[in-house]
């Protein structure tokens, strides 16, 4: 394949001959680009050159020229690292940008993450089945470099060039279900369009063109948005609110509004999960307000169903000092008895024959982590339950609380011995991996004091940046990376 620098002058080549050609033909756009450079009109290639050059940023073809030949050695790898960050990460994309503004002359794959239309028009013009080919620098449909692109984030003032870009691509044959493997399964572009950029007109683009709204991603991705308008777009093209998991992933935020969307188009607050959770349980086990509650009892959630481990709505409020939900709950007809573990937690009884080694106790004090509830984990681990417990993914307290930065629950379970490299069993991840993607993914804490805690307990398995300032500040300071 022609090398991305060479692609690029014969383009910029191709567009001066068009522009001479159109302006002695009398095209008045033209001649009033060569009026607006050179006043004479002389309609020479060279002064068509000139005039493109220009356009591009540069004093002159030779010197436009000459920035292309001295880059070709090393245009491909700073496209190549450009398109890769523009595609994970768009806060090293942009600084990028700014540091190599030439990078909107890079070429066909840099048009793609950047909505380079009249390049993209022009390759596809030129070679209709790149469409389908697997290329560049990740070697994948170019529908992915666009989709993926964190330029076309919903709040980036280049979404509505990407969402263009998509539909030159979507015209020309792409494949609307194109998607990517990756080590949770296939992600497609629709998933990129709708939960990860936020992108109303892309995600449009590709429904309408035919893109699956039930792949597995997209519905549970796009109720992270908080502009509920892909949510929509996706329901109203008949995504499935009980394979998306869309209620309880709602739950996982504050946000009545979006509950009420999911639960006017027929969502069921009484689906249960694997563990026997339901609506109503995965509010209470999020701390969610007297609001959502009482959205989803109207709604029709059973206020007396019990998870697999027995636990009803009412019990878990209680354990973990939710009192208003509680009397909430009470008052809208939940039975009101509690497990001899529960009651203990809840401060209404003594500590049970057998706790520590109880398997309720278990679960019990994991859940409780995962709320932030330190007083109730420290109940239990007086009562001898073991900081090692393992909960659903078999993660264990140390997991959320480093997740979460919630160093007093930090703090504790290390006084406690809890065990710093468990990988838990979804992303095989330890303790500390959870801190390091939950400085960017959760934000709820204060991850460089995390971080330091860690770090005197003998932690040293952080070799790369997090994207957390205050805490890769530290993990430098400890000479890590």
């Amino acid at each position: 394949m022609t090398s991305i620098s060479q692609l690029n002058l014969d383009y910029y080549r191709k567009q001066a001959k068009a522009l001479l050609k159109a302006a002695r033909a009398g095209d008045a756009e033209a001649l009033a680009r060569f009026a607006k450079d050179d006043p004479l009109g002389d309609l020479a290639l060279h002064d068509a050159q000139r005039i493109i050059a220009r356009e591009q940023g540069f004093a002159s073809w030779p010197k436009f020229h000459a920035f292309v030949e001295q880059s070709k050695l090393d245009a491909r790898d700073l496209v190549a690292r450009f398109v890769d960050a523009a595609t994970s990460d768009g806060q090293r994309a942009r600084q990028m940008l700014r540091d190599h503004p030439e990078l909107k002359h890079g070429g066909l794959y840099a048009w793609l993450v950047l909505g380079g239309n009249k390049g993209v028009a022009a390759a596809l013009a030129a070679r209709p089945d790149i469409v389908h080919a697997k290329i560049g620098p990740e070697k994948v449909e170019p529908l992915v470099y666009a989709c993926f692109s964190r330029f076309g984030h919903a709040r980036s003032d280049r979404a509505a060039h990407l969402a263009e870009t998509v539909r030159l691509l979507l015209e020309a044959g792409a494949d609307p279900n194109t998607s990517v493997p990756s080590e949770y399964g296939p992600l497609s572009c629709l998933y990129a369009a709708s939960g990860v950029l936020g992108n109303v007109e892309m995600t449009r683009r590709l429904l309408e063109a035919g893109a699956n709204p039930n792949d597995g991603e997209s519905l549970y991705h796009a109720v992270e948005q908080p502009d509920h308008s892909c949510m929509k777009l996706l329901l109203a093209h008949g995504a499935d609110i009980e394979k998306g998991n869309a209620i309880k992933h709602m739950l996982d935020r504050e946000d009545p509004e979006g509950l009420k969307l999911l639960l006017d188009a027929g969502g069921d607050p009484n689906l249960a999960n694997a563990q026997g959770a339901t609506g109503l349980h995965w509010a209470v086990m999020r701390g969610r307000s007297a609001r959502i509650v009482t959205m989803l009892l109207d709604a029709g959630a059973d206020v007396d169903a019990k998870r697999a481990d027995g636990r009803t709505a009412y019990a878990m409020a209680m354990a973990s000092g939710q009192g208003e939900i509680a009397e909430l709950l009470a008052m809208r007809g939940a039975h009101t008895g509690l497990s001899a573990v529960d009651a203990f937690i809840a401060g209404r009884g003594p500590a049970p024959q057998g706790l520590a080694g109880s398997p309720a106790a278990a679960h019990l004090m994991v859940e409780l982590a995962e709320r932030g509830n330190v007083a109730g984990v420290e109940a239990l681990l007086q009562a001898g339950v073991s900081p090692d417990v393992r909960g659903g993914m078999g993660e264990t307290p140390l997991h959320w609380a480093c997740w979460k930065g919630n160093n007093e629950l930090i703090r504790l379970l290390l006084a406690h011995h809890a065990p710093l490299d468990v990988r838990e069993a979804t992303y095989n991840a330890t303790p500390p991996g959870w801190l390091h993607h939950g400085s960017v993914n959760c934000r709820e804490g204060d991850y460089a004091e995390s971080a330091r805690l860690l770090l005197a307990a003998g932690v040293r398995e952080w070799t790369q940046p997090s994207g957390d300032a205050a805490l890769d500040a530290v993990l430098r300071a400890a000479g890590l990376f």
